[in-house]
C-alpha cells in the first residue's frame, strides 16, 4: 500500500499564515495575497464617499489591480480591525474626512505609517506601489 505525502493548497496557505502574521491578524505577502488592495469606504452611506470609492475601485480594476471593496455599513473601527485581520497588503481608505482634502489614505499592512494621496492621482500611486512588489 502506498501513501500520498503531497503538500496541497491547504497546507501551503496554513504555512503562509503561520509565518506571516502579527497580533492583529494575517500579513499576506504580496506574491500570494488573495487581493492586492483592500478599499474601505467610510461611511458607505455617505453618497459622496460611496461615489468616489466606487470610482477608485473601477479605476484600479481597469489597471488590473485586484481589489477587495468593503462597502459594509459598519463603523470605522470594525472595518479597520477586519482589514488588519484579513491582512491584504495595501489598505486604501476613502472617507468623509479625507474627501475634505480630496485625498485617499494608503497604508501598507506590513507597516505603521500611512500616506495621503490626492484622489486624482490615487489609482496611479496605488498601481505604482503594487507594481514595485516582488512577484
Amino acid at each position: 500500500m502506498g501513501g500520498s505525502y503531497g503538500i496541497g493548497v491547504g497546507r501551503s496557505v496554513q504555512t503562509i499564515i503561520e509565518t506571516h502574521y502579527d497580533d492583529k491578524g494575517i500579513v499576506w505577502p504580496p506574491q500570494v495575497a488573495p487581493y492586492q488592495v483592500h478599499l474601505l469606504a467610510l461611511p458607505v452611506n455617505d453618497e459622496a464617499v460611496r461615489v468616489k470609492a466606487e470610482a477608485l475601485v473601477g479605476e484600479l480594476q481597469t489597471r488590473g489591480i485586484e481589489v477587495l471593496y468593503d462597502d459594509r455599513d459598519e463603523s470605522a473601527g470594525v472595518k479597520f480591525a477586519d482589514a488588519d485581520l484579513i491582512g491584504i497588503p495595501l489598505r486604501v481608505t476613502v472617507s468623509k474626512r479625507n474627501l475634505k482634502e480630496n485625498a485617499a489614505e494608503l497604508k501598507l499592512r506590513s507597516g505603521s505609517d500611512s500616506e495621503m494621496v490626492p484622489l486624482d492621482n490615487a489609482a496611479e500611486r496605488i498601481a505604482s506601489l503594487v507594481s514595485s512588489w516582488p512577484r
